[in-house]
């Protein structure tokens, strides 16, 4: 899981100085507003020209060096809260989750290793125990960063609320490979490397990426990516929605892998909730 949008240390610019941008083919896509997404086939090692970021998933700044790289990013490693984990044995417990997401626009923010979705409005919310969250934004890891019982997903979905009170639930959506999901089509058909992506506006109706279960798991957890902020109320769908594997091959030619290796649990309570 990202930085919410509004921390500093989550915004990085990007260095478009080297990047040659090779378009092989596209379609045009209308939103409901008229703006247009264009469908772009890149791969992945030209996106990662783009990329200006101090952290990575791989070598001497990937996951296990990220407490070194910056004294702010400390909790990575020393942190007793971390995310993501393995869901296996958990505690049954009720959790009263309303979740109003609909259709609804979304400006397109690239940022780091993914795809950023911010919602235009405020109307997308969640309600945990009669406290309303507000959906700041949505962005996907390849493949999963939660694992159920030592199985890993193709990809995972991170949907990050928060309340008046600054605080954090990230709800996590596995997704497997399954039937064409024509929502996350119009996923794959943005231009992740146009420069004028900011202001770009997609339809995305956000019940097809929720599962069709009331089974979650929950724990208390971290940002996965630096500086791996803890105190983040996780909650993660027992069953992964489908996406075709085309859709899925589609997405992991334009990025390349993203997600943190599994945390040791540190006696937190995993939940298991209906």
């Amino acid at each position: 899981m990202y930085p919410i949008i509004h921390i500093k240390e989550g915004k990085y610019i990007m260095n478009y100085f080297f990047l040659f941008i090779i378009l092989f083919s596209f379609t045009l896509s209308s939103c409901s507003n008229n703006q247009i997404v264009h469908e772009v086939h890149l791969n992945k090692s030209t996106i990662a020209a783009a990329r200006n970021e101090d952290w990575s998933y791989t070598g001497k700044t990937g996951p296990k060096y990220w407490s070194s790289i910056n004294n702010k990013y400390a909790l990575c490693s020393n942190g007793k809260q971390q995310s993501p984990i393995n869901i296996d044995q958990a505690i049954k417990k009720l959790l009263p989750l309303g979740i109003n997401y609909h259709n609804d626009l979304f400006k397109i923010e690239r940022s780091q290793y993914t795809v950023k979705f911010i919602p235009v409005n405020h109307s997308n919310t969640i309600n945990l125990n009669g406290t309303n969250y507000t959906l700041l934004q949505f962005h996907f890891h390849t493949p999963s960063e939660h694992t159920i019982n030592g199985k890993q997903s193709d990809l995972e979905i991170h949907f990050i609320n928060e309340n008046k009170n600054k605080s954090i639930i990230t709800i996590g959506v596995l997704v497997d490979s399954g039937r064409l999901n024509k929502e996350f089509q119009k996923i794959l058909n943005v231009n992740p490397m146009d420069e004028d992506l900011g202001g770009k506006i997609v339809k995305i109706n956000l019940q097809s990426f929720i599962p069709y279960t009331s089974k979650k798991f929950s724990y208390t957890g971290s940002f996965t990516t630096p500086p791996c902020t803890e105190g983040i109320k996780w909650i993660i769908f027992n069953k992964p929605i489908q996406i075709s594997e085309e859709q899925i091959h589609s997405y992991q030619n334009y990025f390349e892998p993203n997600s943190r290796p599994v945390q040791p649990l540190n006696g937190r309570d995993l939940f298991e909730s209906w």
